[in-house]
């Protein structure tokens, strides 16, 4: 039986601070999706996901916003949104998304 994630920050930035802190400069440069922990397997990005999922949708709002893009039109922008088949895949791109985002801020 697989380990499940204990997520004990209350922000996504706080869990990002615990976590990949020291990956950030690293995150900024490459991207999320080189295999970092907490981020490469899809029970740990769903289990943020559904931690999170308000704070996320609020940042692609604002996003979205910036830009003068629809949310739809700024998640079909992002690197790999093509290869989103399932649920599992969209909730781990937009995992990646926020630690990008962070790691850039």
């Amino acid at each position: 039986m697989a380990n499940k994630m204990i997520i004990r920050s209350k922000t996504f930035e706080g869990w990002f601070n615990a976590n990949l802190r020291e990956s950030k400069g690293d995150i900024a440069r490459h991207g999320a999706d080189c295999g970092y922990p907490g981020i490469t397997y899809y029970t740990d990005t769903v289990a943020l996901y559904d931690k999170f999922e308000d704070e996320i949708w609020d940042a692609l709002d604002e996003d979205a916003q910036s830009y003068g893009q629809t949310i739809l039109e700024l998640i079909a922008s992002f690197n790999r949104a093509k290869d989103v088949g399932s649920g599992y895949q969209l909730k781990n791109l937009l995992v990646w998304y926020m630690c990008e985002r962070i790691a850039n801020s």
